[in-house]
């Protein structure tokens, strides 16, 4: 067998073995005829390098690149608030990420180093997926932030984040899982016991959950309407969430109501079908007052008033004969329920005023107390005796 020319690096015979599966099916896996494309010996070694030099470059500078647009076009003053913009206010970061880690699992390929650093392509996997994944959930909230910002008002919008959030989560756990070849048999094996002792301890968030689900499909109330529960509580809602609802009261208080009490107990939605609400105030005047100057100085007062719509008109009803007093009612509308009080206050006020003007008297219920005077001559004997002397006799 003769000797290899001087000068010249031998070349074994056999193609290289091609790369074994290291688990990652998703990657892209460089193909086995590399050592060709470059030579062979340091040749070949310094080849690699140059070229790995390059992806590194490569792809920190397309990185680079892409964040440049992106700034450009954000700061556009031309730059429309759509969907599509929110999106890429969330989406060009990530990518940025993923062209640089891009990079360097295309460097650990061409240096044939993926069987040796499992870990280290696990964690990039691992980081863009979570990367991704926190953009997809920021990306539902800002296209829930635009439809609410928009006028048509979607009412699914919260309920619709939730189930985002927590779809994209179980996706990514789930991708998780698959990257680092977790074994979830032992975990299978026991999920019917686990199933019913979580069922136990949960009972309250599921039925929470089932709540908030019937309490969007009922189309009970949404994100700015004013409830009344139980005539417990008042106040507008602020957040519709999977396990509570919370509502800001008259008070500037901040309550948070599970689902399952307000899915089981009455909730009167004050705002709906419309903003504004009637109110029914109770009036009186005396016996002998004229019912025309009453609806009158009434209808005056509401025009004054601020609360009070003009449409629908106000109207007064004479609605009893009471015991002392002529009965009236007026029915005005106002133009939003938190605004109630202030608006009784209002008119209160101007009738008091209107008719102390007008001499008209507002009764009020009296009552007499008399005694009845006994005879002066009259006398009380009393007879005092001991429990063990005889029964004094009758007196007539």
């Amino acid at each position: 067998m003769s000797a290899p020319p001087v000068g010249t690096w031998p070349v074994a015979d056999a193609a290289p073995a091609s790369l074994e599966s290291t688990g990652y099916s998703a990657l892209p896996v460089w193909p086995a005829t590399r050592p060709a494309l470059f030579g062979s010996g340091f040749g070949a070694i310094d080849q690699s390098w140059l070229l790995v030099a390059l992806i590194l470059i490569g792809s920190v500078l397309l990185a680079r690149f892409v964040q440049w647009g992106s700034r450009r076009y954000l700061d556009g003053e031309t730059a429309e608030t759509t969907f599509g913009r929110a999106a890429f206010v969330e989406v060009h970061t990530p990518l940025a990420i993923s062209i640089a880690l891009l990079g360097v699992y295309l460097s650990l390929l061409v240096l044939d180093l993926l069987e040796s650093t499992t870990l280290i392509v696990g964690g990039i996997a691992t980081v863009l997926v979570i990367l991704w994944a926190r953009a997809s959930i920021r990306i539902g909230r800002r296209w829930i932030e635009v439809l609410q910002e928009g006028q048509s008002g979607y009412e699914f919008a919260p309920m619709f984040g939730n189930l985002w959030t927590i779809t994209v989560v179980g996706g990514a756990v789930l991708l998780l899982l698959s990257i680092w070849n977790l074994d979830l048999t032992p975990f299978l094996a026991s999920a019917g016991i686990l199933g019913i002792v979580i069922g136990f301890a949960a009972q309250d968030a599921i039925g929470n959950l089932i709540g908030g689900v019937a309490l969007y499909f009922d189309n009970t109330y949404k994100v700015g309407d004013v409830i009344r529960v139980e005539d417990d509580m008042r106040g507008t809602v602020t957040d519709v969430g999977i396990r509570s609802t919370t509502v800001l009261t008259e008070d500037n208080l901040l309550v948070t109501v599970p689902n399952a009490i307000l899915n089981s107990s009455q909730v009167v939605n004050e705002s709906a079908p419309q903003r504004h609400m009637r109110l029914r105030v109770p009036i009186t005047a005396a016996y002998g007052t004229d019912y025309e100057t009453v609806e009158k100085l009434v209808l005056e007062v509401c025009e004054e008033c601020q609360f009070v719509r003009d449409t629908p008109t106000p109207r007064v009803i004479f609605a009893e004969f009471g015991d002392s007093a002529l009965g009236f009612e007026l029915r005005a509308y106002i133009n939003h329920p938190l605004v109630e009080k202030r608006a009784l206050d209002s008119i209160n006020r101007g009738v008091y005023d209107a008719f102390d003007e007008a001499d008209i008297t507002i009764p009020f219920p009296q009552r007499e107390l008399s005694f009845l005077e006994e005879p002066s001559d009259t006398s009380h004997e009393f007879d005092e005796r001991l429990a063990t002397d005889e029964p004094a006799p009758d007196r007539d």
